[in-house]
C-alpha cells in the first residue's frame, strides 16, 4: 500500500473534527505618553498570551499578536520599542523628525520603524526588531516584495556582524540560515548553516546555557532537510514540533468555518512524514486529545 493510501486510511477517523479552540490571550488598555512632545494615547496592551511553538523564523505561534504589537506616537509616529531616558529622547529626537524617517511611515512595518531607530542608536536589540519586521512582512503576505526585502536586509546585517561565541550570535545566524532558505537561496543558506559552530562552552555552564546549546545543535540539524530538499515554505513540518506537526497532517480533513480560506493539501514529503509510525501515534494522541477538551 503506497503512504498516500495508508495515511488516508488510519487518519480517515481523525479528520472530522473541528478547528481547534484556541485560549484568549488577555489585554488593558492603557494610556501612554508620547517621549517626544507628551502625546497621549490609548493603547492595548497584551498582559497574557498562550504559547505552542514557533515557527523556524523564530515567530512565536500562539494567541494573541504575533510578534507583539508596539505603541506608536499617533502625531510624530515614534515606535515605543522599549523606554528611553532623557539622553536617549535627545537623540531620538532627530531622528524621529528625519524625513526619511517620516517617509517610511507611509509603508514600513512598526517593527521595521523600530529597528531602523534602533540600529542608529546603536541598541543591541537592532536585529531582533528587525526579525520581527520580517515576521510582519511576511503574515501580510509572504510572496511580497517588502517580505523578501526584509529578509535580504536580515541576512545583510547579520552578515556584517563579528562572528561570536554567544547565544546571540549563533542564534542570529542560525536565523539568517533559515531566511535565506526561505527566499530561495538554498546554497547560500546551507553554507551559513554549516559554518555555524557552537562550542561546548557557549554561553557558560549554567542549566539554561545547556539547554541553549542543545536547542541551537537541534534546529541547526534539523534546517538541512528542507535546505537539501530545497523547501522554501515558512513552516516544514519536520521542523515542528510533533504536536504543530500532527494538527498539519490533520489540517486538510479538518472541517473549517465557511469564510476560512481551505487548507493546502498536503506534499508528497509530507504524506510520507504524517505516515510514519511515529507519528501516526501522534496524530492519534492529538485526536484524543481534542476530544477530550470538546467533551470537557
Amino acid at each position: 500500500m503506497s503512504a498516500a493510501r495508508r495515511l488516508a486510511a488510519l487518519l480517515a477517523p481523525l479528520c472530522l473534527v473541528a478547528a481547534l479552540p484556541a485560549s484568549a490571550s488577555t489585554f488593558a488598555q492603557v494610556t501612554k505618553t508620547c517621549p517626544i512632545g507628551g502625546e497621549k494615547f490609548e493603547f492595548a496592551e497584551q498582559m497574557s498570551a498562550t504559547s505552542w511553538g514557533q515557527l523556524p523564523d523564530g515567530m512565536r505561534l500562539g494567541t494573541g499578536p504575533n510578534p507583539g504589537l508596539l505603541p506608536q506616537c499617533p502625531k510624530n509616529g515614534l515606535v515605543m520599542y522599549r523606554d528611553f531616558d532623557a539622553a536617549t529622547v535627545k537623540r531620538l529626537q532627530p531622528l524621529v523628525a528625519d524625513d526619511e524617517y517620516q517617509a517610511l511611515r507611509q509603508s514600513e512595518t512598526p517593527h521595521y520603524l523600530a529597528w531602523w531607530l534602533a540600529s542608529r542608536l546603536g541598541d543591541e536589540d537592532a536585529p531582533w526588531q528587525l526579525l520581527a519586521a520580517t515576521w510582519e512582512a511576511k503574515n501580510a503576505d509572504p510572496t511580497s516584495a517588502q517580505a523578501r526585502r526584509y529578509a535580504e536586509t536580515f541576512v545583510a546585517q547579520v552578515r556584517a556582524m563579528p562572528v561570536a561565541n554567544s547565544v546571540d550570535s549563533v542564534s542570529l545566524r542560525a536565523r539568517a540560515a533559515n531566511a535565506l532558505r526561505e527566499i530561495g537561496d538554498f546554497a547560500g543558506a546551507e553554507a551559513l548553516r554549516a559554518a555555524i559552530i557552537i562550542a561546548p562552552d557557549m554561553g557558560g555552564s549554567d542549566q539554561d546555557a545547556i539547554d541553549n546549546r542543545k536547542g541551537l545543535t537541534d534546529f541547526l540539524t534539523r534546517l538541512a532537510g528542507p535546505i537539501g530538499r530545497s523547501d522554501a515554505s515558512r513552516a516544514p513540518i519536520d521542523m515542528m514540533g510533533n504536536h504543530a506537526a500532527a494538527e498539519r497532517c490533520l489540517e486538510p480533513g479538518i472541517k473549517r468555518e465557511a469564510d476560512d480560506p481551505p487548507a493546502a493539501p498536503l506534499t508528497a514529503f509530507e504524506v510520507d512524514y504524517c505516515a510514519r509510525p511515529a507519528m501516526i501515534d501522534e496524530i492519534k494522541q492529538f485526536n484524543d486529545g481534542f476530544d477530550d477538551r470538546m467533551s470537557s
